[in-house]
């Protein structure tokens, strides 16, 4: 009897040992329900458009930054939160990104109002719905063209302002619509800047808020400050006032790398070369270089080397990519990015060709197409999905292709310098994936033909005899009225 007794107090103790591993198991996740949270795409008055961001963002136990797209109208995502909280990123419009710190344990479902900025409520704690909805409260009649007044004075509404005799002397229309005085955005954001310290005060005096949490917020506002100051700034030394707070501590908040890109925006200004180089390409060389030897934490420093070496991958020959990648692995050890690069960017390919694969992935490559075409004008369009520019000339150009239909020309789509999945969706989105000569280019970084053809700038257009020989390195683009004559000069 003794034995038997033993026997079930064990599996007793076993099974309470395991209900409270699920129940802390439980109390470390947030659940966080989508009901039919699908931004659309966002153009301000005056036309402006951004690149698409990513929809949510956070990140997992490994402190690795994953991005999120609910693809139903209702989706579910759990969040380990080992810790008191966790912060978890909505894009709003594409221009500006959205923190909240979400309560451990909580169940959250997140909607839109009819602008489409997030509305967060709690399942099981209703009351915190005015802790996570504070910035909702707080930028109402504080806001420009839908957007946080911060948002604005750290990108080009800034160029904007100061220009503005220009701009109404040019009757430049979508400008215009988009204007608004310096000295109102920042009465805007300071009138939001009191009421946040204010909001966030009273949440700590009536302890609804934890320290940490409050604390959290005062450093949320601290990085809106330093994009409100981006376009304004004029002290090329502000970088240092920065640094003594870039700390792997902060690694698992997503905030935490606009943080850094804000960091890394103001370290390039200190830099004469890159601070002169407006709209042109920066050499992220020379930042990579003078942020390796900075006693900045591992983490944090592999967070900022990694965007150097992005950006050198995109603006720099294969042979500074490999060399800088070099000088990554040796400072940080990480392989993973080393692999990434060079697949992404083919490095070990035939450099004497112009690599390309279809929508289907067959591939083929610029000499195969010339050889195929053969008698024909061929009018080449390189181009990105990123490339603002390059999207708008799509409709133009597809008012070309019908032109010419049944002619003997050619329009080829060369995606140069792109990502794979952007590119195909950005196909989808313009209409080319029924256009038979539309390719992605898989060696961009080290063919030689690209180096001839020195394509600092997109969208290039570049237009082919009947022979197969270039004749136009820098044709007219679809939406200028030169382009029909240039083409039926070489058509004839």
């Amino acid at each position: 009897m003794i034995r038997y007794t033993i026997f079930f107090l064990t599996i007793f103790l076993y099974s309470c040992q395991q209900s409270q591993s699920i129940n802390k198991e439980c109390e470390e996740q947030i659940v966080v329900c989508f009901d039919h949270y699908q931004p659309k795409p966002y153009k301000t008055p005056g036309g402006s458009k951004h690149i698409p961001m990513p929809k949510v963002l956070y990140t997992d136990n490994t402190e690795v930054l994953r991005e999120y797209m609910p693809e139903a109208d209702f989706d579910t995502i759990i969040l380990q939160s080992p810790e008191h909280f966790k912060e978890l990123a909505l894009n709003y419009r594409d221009f500006e990104f959205i923190y909240y710190p979400l309560m451990q344990g909580d169940t959250i479902t997140i909607s839109m109002d009819n602008l489409d900025y997030p509305i967060l409520s709690s399942k099981h704690h209703p009351e915190r719905n005015r802790i996570y909805n504070m910035n909702y409260e707080l930028r109402k009649g504080r806001t420009h063209s839908g957007l946080e007044a911060k948002t604005c004075l750290g990108s080009d509404w800034v160029r904007i302002a100061q220009n503005i005799d220009v701009i109404r002397a040019n009757n430049w229309t979508s400008l215009l619509m988009n204007y608004c005085p310096l000295d109102s955005l920042q009465s805007m954001f300071s009138s939001y800047k009191t009421a946040y310290t204010d909001t966030i005060n009273l949440f700590k005096q009536q302890q609804i808020i934890s320290d940490k949490i409050y604390n959290h917020y005062q450093y949320l506002l601290a990085l809106k400050d330093y994009e409100s100051r981006r376009m304004l700034n004029e002290d090329t030394t502000f970088y240092r006032q920065m640094e003594p707070e870039i700390s792997d501590k902060y690694i698992r908040y997503p905030s935490y790398r606009e943080f850094l890109d804000y960091y890394l925006w103001f370290f390039n200004q200190h830099i004469p070369t890159i601070r002169k180089s407006q709209g042109g390409s920066k050499d992220w060389r020379q930042t990579f270089d003078e942020l390796s030897p900075k006693p900045f934490q591992p983490k944090s420093k592999q967070i900022l080397l990694e965007r150097c070496i992005k950006e050198i991958g995109e603006n720099f020959s294969a042979q500074d990519v490999n060399s800088y990648l070099d000088k990554y692995i040796h400072i940080t050890q990480d392989t993973l990015l080393l692999n990434k690069i060079r697949d992404q960017y083919n490095l070990s390919a035939d450099a004497s060709q112009l690599l390309l694969k279809d929508i289907h992935g067959k591939p083929t490559n610029l000499n195969i197409l010339l050889k195929k075409n053969r008698g024909k004008v061929i009018y080449v369009d390189f181009w990105a999905s990123w490339c603002v520019p390059c999207r708008e000339e799509m409709p133009p150009s597809a008012k070309l292709r019908e032109l010419y239909k049944g002619k003997n020309v050619v329009f080829v789509y060369l995606a140069l310098n792109d990502k794979e999945s952007s590119w195909k969706k950005a196909v989808e989105q313009e209409g080319l994936s029924e256009v038979p000569n539309n390719f992605f280019i898989t060696n961009s970084k080290n063919s030689k033909i690209l180096e001839k053809l020195k394509l600092g700038l997109i969208p290039r257009y570049i237009i082919f005899d009947k022979r197969g020989n270039i004749v136009e390195m820098n044709a007219p683009r679809p939406s200028d009225q030169q382009v029909t004559t240039t083409i039926d000069k070489y058509l004839k």
